[in-house]
């Protein structure tokens, strides 16, 4: 099975990196195919997406 590895440096603190993927509220802004992402709980989250268009 073929692996794809790629990094990013982010010119940011870790805890600004940290914070931002952490607000999973905000990924429809900038992620395709995550409509929505609504926290329910402190430790569980539903996400509604698009994979492929449906």
């Amino acid at each position: 099975m073929a692996r794809i590895e790629e990094t990013i440096d982010v010119g940011v603190p870790v805890r600004t990196a940290y914070n931002q993927w952490t607000q999973f509220e905000s990924f429809p802004e900038f992620m395709s195919g995550v409509e929505s992402v609504t926290q329910l709980t402190d430790t569980t989250n539903h996400w509604k997406t698009r994979v492929g268009g449906v």
